[in-house]
């Protein structure tokens, strides 16, 4: 089930299954019939959408749009998202942010910052998609990752593409990838890194720094 839900004057609808609680400055002209606006706009809104089992997405924005004929949520301004897929729970502060409406994509083309376990990713790019066999994944582009309050070996890392996949605790590090632990410096083309067994799994033309 999906739904919206923002403040002010309030007038319920609704649209396949989604809920939709709208504002008043929200409605198209007195004179249209609602369901024949294309593109809703509102503002102060919270986004909810739950899965199966325990997964479910929260969002709140300033702002945003439902565009009807193509099934797209766009929110903007002081976005603050909570996350549970796969057993994983994750928050996101983005500014701009875009989904289809059964919340099966989430992508945002500015810069965001992704929390999971003590982790923090910041990215240019950002993007939550199903895989094919019905797990999730989330990539990330120029990302630089850091230790916030985990216990991890993690100190801090970046590389040109970063995938994480929360089912497995698997952070997946690509093109030009740094890699910070304890007083190590790793440099490689590729890195896997085990977050449950706080370990590196694989590395791919590594170049290792020791005593930094």
């Amino acid at each position: 089930m999906t739904k919206f839900i923002y403040s002010l004057k309030q007038k319920s609808i609704y649209i396949g299954l989604i809920l939709l609680t709208i504002s008043s400055n929200a409605l198209p002209a007195q004179n249209s019939p609602l369901l024949s606006k294309k593109n809703i706009e509102f503002k102060n809104s919270s986004y909810e959408n739950y899965g199966p089992g325990n997964e479910k997405v929260i969002l709140k924005s300033k702002e945003g749009n439902i565009d009807l004929d193509h099934q797209h949520i766009s929110l903007n301004g002081d976005i603050e998202g909570k996350f549970t897929l796969d057993e994983t729970t994750f928050s996101l502060i983005a500014n701009s942010l875009s989904s289809d409406l059964m919340g099966k994509s989430i992508y945002s083309e500015d810069q965001s910052v992704f929390l999971v376990k003590g982790i923090e990713i910041l990215s240019s790019r950002m993007a939550i998609t199903q895989t094919h066999k019905g797990g999730s994944v989330i990539l990330f582009t120029d990302a630089y990752l850091s230790k916030i309050y985990s216990k991890s070996k993690i100190n801090k890392g970046k590389a040109n593409k970063i995938e994480f996949f929360p089912s497995k605790d698997l952070i997946l590090m690509e093109g030009e990838a740094e890699f910070f632990e304890d007083n190590m410096k790793i440099m490689s083309d590729e890195i896997h890194y085990d977050l449950r067994e706080d370990r590196i799994l694989k590395s791919v033309n590594a170049k290792i720094i020791n005593n930094l």
